[in-house]
């Protein structure tokens, strides 16, 4: 079955829950830096490593989160039920205040589905990072966006990387640059050195740069012996765009149905124009 999206399929859905459910109030920014008196700078490559390591640990995972989305116009508070892996697929369903399905979206590598219950209406075609951008306030593509579900700090890739350590401002930061044409992470580490904020300096998707973002880190917890943020707060710089991601429950390493990467059209469900692949 061809895997598709559609440009306006999430916007009912999304004002009438931006109705029932919107948010007031600042968001809050991390506590006090880390302090690092002794930080040892002499082997930038092994902290990079010890991240990346920490990453590929978690190959699958299935969470219960609270979304909170903020754009120019409008803020919102959503409750979602997220699944993907390390294969680049993420689902993700966002729930009522009676915790009933509203609103499906199935995004792979190859193309995304979105799927309105209230209109019994699916829309299907490439991936593509402005609609991401529509839907969540973040203009990344589905392997990036599936990434950040599962707390990688490097989630557009690095080929050939230099790495930096320093100590700024009583924080350790990790610094690593594609030797070529890529992104560049500034990433602050905490006491464990785990990413505790980071900058994404001229993200690249498709070629062109998407503007840079910056990403917050918080609420660690150890699963099956894997630490992972259950709270990830993503903002696009110059913008008032704003996802605020706080994990309610978190299953790591568990199997996935294929069913979940899959979209059957119920009873009397009808397919919105849209491009086709």
């Amino acid at each position: 079955m061809k895997r598709c999206i559609g440009r306006d399929a999430f916007l009912p859905v999304l004002i009438a829950v931006f109705f029932f459910t919107a948010f007031s109030g600042c968001l809050k920014r991390p506590g006090p830096s880390v302090r690092f008196d002794a930080a040892d700078l002499s082997d930038p490559e092994a902290s990079y490593r010890g991240i990346l390591s920490r990453c590929e640990a978690i190959r699958t995972l299935q969470g219960v989160a609270h979304l909170r989305l903020q754009t120019e116009q409008q803020k919102a508070s959503l409750d979602a039920v997220i699944a993907c892996d390390r294969h680049g697929r993420l689902r993700f369903e966002i729930l009522d205040l009676l915790n009933h399905v509203v609103f499906l979206a199935i995004f792979d590598p190859q193309g995304s589905l979105t799927y309105s219950v209230s209109e019994n209406e699916y829309m299907e075609g490439p991936e593509d990072p402005e609609q991401i951008r529509e839907m969540l306030g973040i203009p990344l593509k589905a392997e990036e966006l599936t990434a950040l579900a599962l707390g990688d700090p490097f989630f557009l890739p690095v080929s050939d990387p230099i790495v930096r350590i320093s100590v700024d401002q009583n924080a350790l930061l990790l610094d690593v640059e594609s030797s070529g044409l890529g992104p560049r992470y500034l990433v602050w580490l905490d006491e464990n050195k785990r990413p505790a904020k980071m900058f994404v300096i001229q993200p690249y998707s498709g070629g062109r740069a998407i503007g840079d973002l910056q990403v917050e880190y918080g609420r660690y917890r150890t699963i099956d012996g894997v630490s992972f943020p259950h709270r990830i707060r993503v903002a696009v710089t110059g913008s008032e765009r704003v996802l605020k991601v706080d994990y309610q429950k978190v299953l790591l390493n568990e199997s996935l149905e294929e069913d979940l990467f899959r979209f059957v059209p119920p009873e009397g469900a009808t397919q919105s124009t849209g491009s086709n692949r």
